[in-house]
């Protein structure tokens, strides 16, 4: 069990005596394997029975046990309705649980200096600056609030959280690209932060210990000392009577402080501009999987993955922001994709889901272009996106081929080429001259 004690906010968990036996707690607990034991012996195919079980476990106030078995029904059938609704109307009763299979797997990997705070819907694990712990965890609460704004403008039902989502935060870039190799199969870690379906958690380091901002305040370091050492030089000239010559060290040790000011603040901007805009871009990754507008039975084209998450991106997380709000950066970045005619045939870009690592290029067309296309579809074809991630989530659980990629996505748009030619006449129109 656990002592909520809630500090700036945020809510920090402290671990307290378990209550001792003779508290009446074994009569819960021989109802819960009678429930468990019933649960097993039947299959997600046996709705009736299921949906009995789980009436049963709700008389006995056992709600996560009324959870789990709308769950099953939804792994089965994850547009059955009866369920979505049923566990919809279960998470306004049950108190959104912090602990979870997620949360005990992150924690045993963690060194106990990892200090634990809650908010409303996450556990935030961090060995980094309080301060920023607490601002990262302000910007998951943003996203899940946008997230559902998104959801509910497409007239999709998100699921509600099982439990609270986990997100572990490193100080040291050089530890959390080993944890990313050896607890998450990681295999590109330099980035700034990911989400792990199979262990449900977003993880990210601190942003100042990006490699560019250490370099940059590498370069702020040195230009301090020679704005120094002009101080002593002018404090010198000074102190000999010339006069005319400290005069022009002060100006140019003044100009030297002003631009250090500038550079310290752009380098500052930039490194919360990454910080925000990944934590928001991984958060959208796991909400979309956790609450299962996104299967993790199957796997999806690049081009709705990552535009959807690219579409959240955003520098200013306290305004909205979501596929109904440009992002700056990816929209520029898509301008030049678009001018230097680099695009991947729509034909092409809605079976992708492969990029091998080593081709920039490619990666850099497709993330851009897949941003473009998603915030347009929301904008000109919000029901046809809709009816495509419906699809999706209706596959059977395995491999997808090309031509069934394609496929479904017919279905839901119509013709591949006449939506590319519409989407593009669009975009080319946007362009400034």
């Amino acid at each position: 069990m656990s002592a909520i004690v809630v500090l700036g906010g945020l809510i920090l968990a402290r671990p307290i005596l378990a209550l001792a036996a003779g508290d009446g707690s074994s009569g819960a607990a021989a109802d819960a394997a009678r429930l468990e034991s019933r649960g097993r012996s039947l299959s997600p195919k046996q709705t009736a029975g299921l949906f009995e079980l789980a009436a049963r476990a709700k008389r006995a106030g056992r709600l996560d046990d009324a959870d789990a078995v709308y769950r099953r029904i939804l792994d089965d059938d994850p547009l059955h309705r009866l369920a979505r609704r049923a566990l919809l109307e279960l998470a306004r009763r049950r108190p959104l649980p912090g602990s979870s299979p997620a949360y005990d797997h992150a924690r045993a990997l963690l060194p106990p200096r990892f200090g634990e705070y809650q908010t409303r819907r996450f556990v935030v694990l961090s060995d980094a600056d309080v301060s920023w712990t607490r601002l990262q965890a302000q910007r998951l609460e943003r996203a899940h609030h946008q997230f559902h704004r998104f959801a509910r403008r497409l007239g999709l039902e998100p699921l509600p959280l099982r439990h609270k989502l986990v997100c572990v935060l490193f100080a040291d870039r050089v530890e959390y690209q080993q944890f990313a190799r050896t607890k998450d199969d990681v295999a590109d870690p330099w980035i700034a932060g990911y989400y792990s379906p199979k262990n449900d958690r977003v993880v990210f380091y601190q942003g100042e210990a990006n490699p560019s901002v250490v370099e940059a305040r590498h370069r702020l370091k040195q230009m301090r000392c020679e704005m120094d050492s002009l101080a002593r030089e002018a404090d010198d000239a000074a102190r000999e009577g010339r006069r005319e010559h400290a005069r022009v060290l002060r100006q140019q040790q003044q100009r030297y402080r002003d631009h250090l000011q500038r550079e310290s603040a752009r380098v500052s901007a930039f490194a919360e501009q990454i910080s925000t805009a990944t934590t928001i871009h991984e958060t959208t990754h796991q909400l979309l999987f956790h609450t299962r507008l996104q299967s993790p039975r199957i796997q999806y084209p690049i081009w709705i993955s990552e535009g959807l998450a690219t579409s959240f991106e955003t520098d200013d997380p306290d305004s909205a922001f979501g596929p109904d709000h440009e992002y700056a950066p990816r929209r520029e970045a898509f301008g030049k994709v678009l001018r230097a005619d680099d695009l991947v045939e729509l034909r092409d870009l809605v079976a992708l889901t492969r990029l091998a690592p080593t081709d920039e290029r490619l990666i850099h067309a497709v993330y851009q272009q897949s941003y473009a296309l998603v915030t347009w579809m929301n904008r000109s074809r919000r029901d046809e996106l809709a009816a495509y991630l419906r699809l999706m989530l209706a596959e059977p659980p395995g491999s997808i081929t090309a031509d069934r990629y394609r496929a479904l996505f017919e279905q839901a748009f119509g013709d591949i080429d006449r939506l590319q030619r519409a989407w593009l006449k669009h975009e080319r129109s946007q362009l400034e001259p």
